[in-house]
């Protein structure tokens, strides 16, 4: 019974790869297919002390088209895991994914390998929603230090005022010495009950007639997937500061500035 099951299961595979000469050298199509019904392909080239192996680039230029930011952050992170296990590495120019030179007695080994990567990187398309909400803080965060980090200080989970204690926002900025502006309350919102936090903030602080700070709500998309518009409209109508960060990164961060009124160059 085993040995019949692993001739079949070695027969299904077997039959579903094919390897076809190329110029150069030798275009290698697998039985595994991507999100859009493509097979994943690649090609084993010869070199002058073994062979490499490579992808022609199209899939990380989609993911790159797609704006999934691959250079960079947890997924830039991931990608590099994964290629790394794999033997292979991204070159940062073609988008190519590629392995260095190796001989000739290692290409079954470095083929299944390189199979394995290319299948586990169509993942980072599929990436679950709690991720890329990690990534979405740290891709904003590190836009805010980089762009007002000279201006501003940066607090981690923090409240802004003591009195607020119990409220505290994602990220606390505030203008360092000598630097005209007022701080602000932050919160990367990418659901109604970030939303509704930042809404919170702002009606205790009016409340307590605390007015010098700054409520920001910084949304992470432009197509409220997960925000409702009457949850948006009530943050809006009460002064709460709300720039949108993916597609418009630099604009969202310099609202931010404007928004705590700093000084910002041209």
């Amino acid at each position: 019974m085993i040995a019949d099951l692993s001739d079949r299961l070695c027969k299904a595979f077997c039959s579903g790869i094919s390897v076809n000469p190329v110029a150069t050298g030798y275009a290698i199509s697998s039985p595994f297919e991507d999100a859009s019904g493509d097979r994943i392909s690649f090609y084993l080239a010869p070199t002058y002390d073994g062979y490499t192996i490579e992808d022609d680039g199209s899939y990380l230029s989609h993911l790159i088209a797609k704006d999934v930011p691959i250079t960079e952050g947890t997924r830039g992170q991931l990608l590099d895991a994964i290629l790394q296990k794999g033997r292979a590495y991204w070159d940062k120019d073609t988008y190519e994914i590629k392995t260095a030179s190796f001989p000739e007695n290692e290409i079954t080994e470095r083929v299944v390998d390189f199979l394995s990567s290319m299948i586990r990187v169509r993942d980072l398309e599929l990436i679950t929603r709690e991720v890329v909400r990690s990534t979405f803080r740290e891709d904003a965060t590190t836009a805010l230090a980089s762009r007002l980090g000279n201006l501003v200080t940066l607090e981690e989970n923090a409240a802004v005022n003591p009195r607020l204690a119990e409220f505290p926002a994602d990220l606390i900025l505030r203008p360092r010495a000598m630097t005209s502006g007022t701080p602000a309350a932050l919160y990367f919102v990418n659901s109604n009950e970030k939303l509704g936090e930042a809404l919170l903030l702002q009606m205790e602080a009016q409340n307590k007639k605390l007015l010098d700070f700054k409520v920001v709500a910084l949304i992470e998309e432009p197509e409220f997937k997960s925000i409702g518009r009457k949850k948006f409209q009530r943050a809006q109508n009460r002064d709460i500061a709300m720039p949108i960060f993916r597609g418009d990164e630099d604009a969202a961060v310099e609202m931010v500035g404007r928004a705590m009124g700093l000084p910002l160059a041209a």
